[in-house]
């Protein structure tokens, strides 16, 4: 069972930072299946792995920001030859919806019979209509991540400022992870500032990689090495992305059914147009309508 969803302005956040702390997994290690009772922020600062949420499972590599929310089960695998390292930070957005405490060693279950769901936080909607992705990969020397890493080495704090201190970092990486989220790719190299030009003109297209490297010169190897450097993602990342926003915006201001928006943006099929959207803004493109205009026109 899965918390009440409470809608607020973000303005309106009391962050309650409950858990932090670092995992160093063995070579191979296994942790969970387990259900969360608060918001769950992992970092992966080094190695690899596999991390399965709801069902779904994500490649882990260094750079990875993971977000889980309230009653969803999650599994870690590590890498056998390069196991993980992740940073992890546990909070109640509305400080106190969840009775757990500050340094409660039970914030996840590992047997779901007997997981509480009275001990859930609220789960939280933006009335902004914010979503915070279950996984990004942030760029190379992202400062607001050490804003992040900053609430870990404060947690064991002992003074009469703890809790706001705590509150102060975290609630500061939140604004500049969702002031990312919103402007999130800003390259220095002209070349691929102009690939992301031509990605956001061309969003009803269906270009390939090759054809981009073609037009700038340079081969795809080169493209995809040179892209990821500067934004942390990948050209069909990105382009994707460029998609599912355009996806966002016609989805709230046109009556157009999912299906022709799918087929006008180039997706293969309705069902991949649906997973793609469900997997990036975590509910379907007709859930989105639904919620935003009250109805979901056929």
């Amino acid at each position: 069972m899965k918390p009440p969803i409470v809608q607020i302005p973000f303005s309106e956040i009391r962050t309650h930072v409950l858990g932090a702390d670092y995992c160093l997994f063995r070579s191979g290690d296994t942790n969970g299946p387990r259900i969360s009772y608060v918001h769950s922020f992992i970092y992966i600062k080094s190695g690899l792995g596999t991390i399965t949420i709801d069902g779904i499972s994500y490649e882990a590599a260094a750079r990875s920001l993971f977000y889980i929310q309230p009653g969803i089960k999650h599994t870690f695998h590590a890498n056998v030859a390069n196991p993980m390292v992740h940073a992890s930070v546990y909070v109640d957005f509305l400080w106190d919806s969840t009775p757990k405490l500050k340094g409660d060693l039970a914030l996840n279950c590992y047997e779901t019979e007997l997981y509480q769901p009275q001990l859930c936080a609220s789960a939280i909607q933006f009335k902004e209509d914010i979503i915070l992705p279950t996984q990004i990969i942030i760029p190379v020397n992202t400062k607001w991540i050490e804003t992040f890493l900053a609430v870990i080495d404060h947690f064991d704090y002992r003074g009469v400022d703890t809790e706001i201190r705590l509150r102060s970092l975290f609630e500061a990486f939140l604004s500049d992870y969702i002031h990312y989220l919103a402007h999130p790719f800003a390259p220095s190299d002209p070349r691929i500032r102009k690939l992301i030009l031509w990605m956001e003109e061309q969003i009803h297209e269906t270009i390939s990689i090759a054809e981009w490297a073609r037009q700038l010169s340079i081969s795809q190897a080169y493209l995809y090495e040179l892209f990821h450097k500067e934004t942390g993602v990948s050209p069909q990342y990105y382009y994707n992305s460029c998609k599912l926003a355009q996806a966002k915006k016609e989805l709230r201001e046109t009556d157009q059914s999912v299906t022709s928006i799918a087929e006008k943006l180039g997706f293969a099929t309705i069902h991949y147009f649906s997973r793609q959207f469900s997997n990036h803004y975590l509910e379907s493109p007709s859930q989105f309508r639904k919620r935003i205009r009250g109805y979901s026109p056929n």
